[in-house]
């Protein structure tokens, strides 16, 4: 995935949010159009798409409600991507390779050190492996993978927000579609309210589905706030 070539989350919302104006302002006309068409033995019709275009507006402006906010803190998905593959690469890797050089065969200890001191360094060798075998797995390697777990979880919500607009527009064109005959036009409004309901509810649960990904992450990271986990004796004694 090139993360860095995708476009922002926040400018694909802003996007579809704007055909939702388009879409509400379209279906305001052609409905204003059609109720001019109803004639005074049927103003029960225009009083009943009133009532329902009020309480769409009353839905809708829980919706833009919902976004007072959202967009000013949508998150930065490529800079967490970014950020994790450097705790893998500037810190993990490299203590990866160091693992690797404090092979025995490699140790000049094993031909050219005797004696007492040589024992005892001999005897480190392993505690150290361990402590950076510990720097990669339990610390850089946690924070890495919580880093990429929180961008994904970011990047899925507002993916979900997305379809739940696109749910919403279709709803509005539902609702048009129907405005545009006098007898039809009374089931606008509830064409147009069930389609915004249900985006709603797929922006509130999309939000529990963030904040959950988000508890998770959180807890990664700070289980891995404790550090290595396998120091040798020798350096906390």
């Amino acid at each position: 995935m090139n993360a860095a070539a995708a476009q922002s989350p926040a400018q694909q919302v802003i996007e579809v949010l704007q055909k939702i104006e388009r879409a509400v302002l379209k279906l305001e006309s052609v409905i204003n159009g059609t109720l001019a068409l109803v004639p005074g033995i049927l103003d029960y019709i225009v009083e009943k798409v009133k009532s329902g275009w009020n309480a769409l507006m009353t839905k809708l402006q829980e919706f833009w409600d919902w976004f007072t906010d959202k967009l000013s803190y949508v998150g930065d998905p490529v800079a967490l991507f970014n950020t994790a593959s450097g705790w893998k690469t500037s810190v993990g890797g490299p203590a990866k390779q160091l693992g690797r050089d404090l092979e025995d065969v490699d140790l000049r200890i094993d031909d050219t050190w005797q004696g007492q001191s040589a024992s005892q360094y001999q005897q480190g060798v392993q505690p150290q492996r361990d402590a950076l075998t510990s720097l990669t797995d339990d610390f850089a390697t946690n924070i890495a993978d919580a880093l990429n777990a929180l961008a994904t979880a970011i990047i899925v919500f507002w993916s979900g927000v997305v379809v739940a607009i696109l749910a919403i527009i279709v709803g509005f064109a539902t609702a048009t579609g129907a405005a545009v005959t006098v007898f039809g036009i009374p089931l606008a409004p509830p064409a147009a309210l069930a389609g915004l309901a249900v985006g709603i509810g797929s922006l509130a649960t999309g939000t529990i589905i963030l904040f959950a990904s988000a508890a998770g992450a959180k807890s990664s990271l700070d289980n891995a706030a404790g550090g290595i986990t396998s120091w040798p004796a020798f350096v906390t004694s």
